[in-house]
């Protein structure tokens, strides 16, 4: 049985790609005359210096350092979501490759598929590794991808990218089961408004920092956050200046492409760097407060002072 081709279900967040990849390999799985099942398990990867992957069986104890991944398995794929890697992506694609084709989780015949859901958040090495892997591997395994943004090219040369296009119906369907929810949006939304309404201060560094250490404990990525912030000023009532003052800004950003890699100690400097000339661009103009200086008028002469003059 063959699968065809490498794919990239490219769209916005909750627009459906996930489940037409799903759709599509239940497809398959009917062709072949299987049923589709997926089973959930953790995969271990060797992060901080146990075994390397690939070596053994395959098997980590946590005192090896072994990091635990959820992953989906089926008769014809792996499954794994680059959003729960952290910034250690590229340790953990390195230990599935090399363990690619092992195990009892291989099919008998045709090719097998490797998942990888929010593949935007690869860094460029990993990238590298998955581009060598494909030239290796090409004849027996696809590689299918969901992105919200185009591949690189290392990638892109491989896969046929399908558009999803739609709404974030996932987070519609949280808010209404629970209409108190805040999404990440709206909590951005509630930042500009205030930086709309009042003039920069130096205590704005200390609330940018805040925001910087929010950003950190939910593990955004940069390239991520960044499209968020931006995406975000499309909604916001800003003067020509202004808009022209923010795109500026974020065209000067680095490392904002899919595939490129930000060492983990400079994404909050990078972080605290871009929000303090967001917070800048965004701000109301300066009031007139000080009125331009005029000269003194001059007084009428007495006619006292007139006379003693002509004399």
């Amino acid at each position: 049985m063959s699968l065809g081709l490498s794919l990239c279900w490219r769209g916005p967040p909750g627009s459906g790609k996930r489940h037409a990849l799903q759709q599509q390999l239940q497809l398959w799985s009917r062709a072949a005359g299987q049923v589709y099942v997926v089973k959930r398990q953790l995969w271990d990867a060797p992060l901080q210096g146990g075994a390397e992957a690939g070596d053994g069986d395959g098997e980590v104890d946590a005192e090896d350092g072994g990091a635990l991944l959820p992953m989906e398995v089926s008769l014809l794929h792996w499954g794994f979501d680059v959003a729960r890697m952290s910034l250690q992506d590229t340790k953990y694609i390195k230990s599935i490759l090399s363990r690619w084709g092992r195990g009892g989780q291989v099919l008998t015949a045709g090719q097998r598929c490797l998942v990888f859901y929010h593949a935007h958040l690869l860094s460029g090495e990993s990238m590298t590794c998955l581009q060598s892997f494909l030239e290796e591997n090409h004849q027996d395994t696809v590689l299918w991808l969901t992105s919200e943004h185009t591949l690189p090219s290392r990638l892109a040369d491989w896969c046929l990218e399908i558009p999803v296009g739609g709404s974030d119906r996932a987070l519609a369907n949280l808010k209404v089961r629970s209409p108190t929810l805040k999404s990440l949006e709206d909590e951005i939304a509630t930042v500009y408004a205030h930086w709309m309404s009042t003039e920069p201060k130096l205590s704005d560094v200390k609330r940018v920092r805040a925001l910087v250490y929010a950003l950190l404990h939910r593990n955004i990525r940069w390239t991520e956050g960044f499209h968020h912030w931006m995406f975000a000023l499309e909604l916001l009532p800003l003067t020509q200046t202004q808009r022209a003052q923010a795109a500026r800004w974020c065209a000067q950003q680095p490392f904002t492409g899919p595939g490129q890699t930000v060492p983990s100690y400079r994404i909050p400097v990078l972080w605290e760097h871009y929000l303090l000339g967001l917070r800048r661009a965004v701000a109301p103009p300066p009031a007139l407060t000080e009125q331009p200086a005029t000269p003194p008028s001059k007084k009428p002469r007495s006619k006292k002072h007139a006379a003693s003059t002509h004399s």
